[in-house]
């Protein structure tokens, strides 16, 4: 094996986190150790001379735990971390994403440092890819009328024009919550054959069944964003308790995923539903 080709065989090796032992790759190579550890000498003079390795810290030390060579960064760019940051946080939500989210992610690892992208790769790599189309369209639409508080048209087994009051991600889909004729309903995006966006405004839905919920005031900013707030009854300390216009769904949800930072307060029917549920995943353990 020629220089050029032995040097780029162990750079590959490294930037796949392998541990390279210089006995087994001397003898692969067909030269002597001593060759191998002139190569890894060269290497580390690369990392830290070159203009072209934006990591300065990257160098290839020995282990005598697994008795080899490794790569070790010392420091990673703010841009990966960041995109290990929302890749954890993502998969900490739903172990399965849209292939077109995939590929998006796929896109940005590629614009990060060598050293960096199999860290990434290997973190995505452990998702499920899902191959039906991304609702990303109605998602953006939806979202368009939620902030703008326009009326919208959609069509599902019929044309209906609603108040669109929120979407979340919840059993691996998106959910739609909206008013029509004063009753709140929760439906999956994807079951939303046409939506077209109404010039009109809507005023605050009167929803005459709301939640009532306790929030604690360090998320609040956030859950009035996502969901739709009838009426502070209360703002005392740090908790705001609020009527919420939402469905059963959308409550079970909030008591579930945002505990113990919200706590649902009424009815006191779906309190009991919501405990009773509790009790039978309990069951599952005992």
């Amino acid at each position: 094996m020629d220089k050029a080709t032995r040097v780029l065989t162990l750079l590959t090796r490294l930037l796949n986190d392998d541990v390279v032992n210089t006995f087994e790759f001397s003898r692969i190579a067909g030269v002597s150790s001593k060759s191998i550890q002139r190569d890894i000498n060269d290497l580390n003079n690369f990392f830290y001379e070159s203009d072209y390795w934006n990591n300065k810290h990257t160098k290839v030390v020995y282990s005598r735990n697994l008795d080899g060579y490794q790569l070790s960064n010392g420091s990673y760019s703010k841009n990966s971390l960041s995109l290990l940051s929302l890749l954890i946080t993502i998969k900490s939500l739903t172990p399965i994403l849209h292939n077109n989210v995939y590929n998006l992610f796929l896109d940005e690892i590629s614009k990060n440092r060598l050293e960096d992208k199999f860290v990434l790769k290997s973190v995505l790599n452990h998702f499920n890819i899902r191959p039906d189309i991304l609702p990303g369209e109605h998602l953006m639409t939806l979202q368009k009328s939620i902030a703008k508080k326009l009326m919208v048209r959609i069509t599902l087994d019929k044309k209906i024009v609603i108040k669109p009051l929120s979407l979340m991600y919840m059993h691996y889909d998106y959910w739609f919550t909206y008013e029509y004729q004063n009753n709140i309903y929760t439906i999956k995006v994807r079951d939303i054959l046409d939506i077209q966006l109404l010039e009109s405004k809507f005023d605050e839905t009167k929803n005459n069944k709301p939640f009532k919920f306790e929030i604690d005031k360090s998320i609040w900013k956030q859950f009035e964003q996502q969901y739709s707030i009838q009426k502070i009854l209360k703002n005392e300390g740090n908790k705001i308790i609020t009527e919420v216009s939402c469905t059963d769904l959308d409550a079970y949800y909030i008591a579930y995923q945002l505990a113990p930072l919200a706590r649902m307060l009424a009815p006191k029917s779906y309190i009991n539903s919501f405990i009773n549920r509790l009790e039978t995943i309990k069951g599952l353990y005992s």
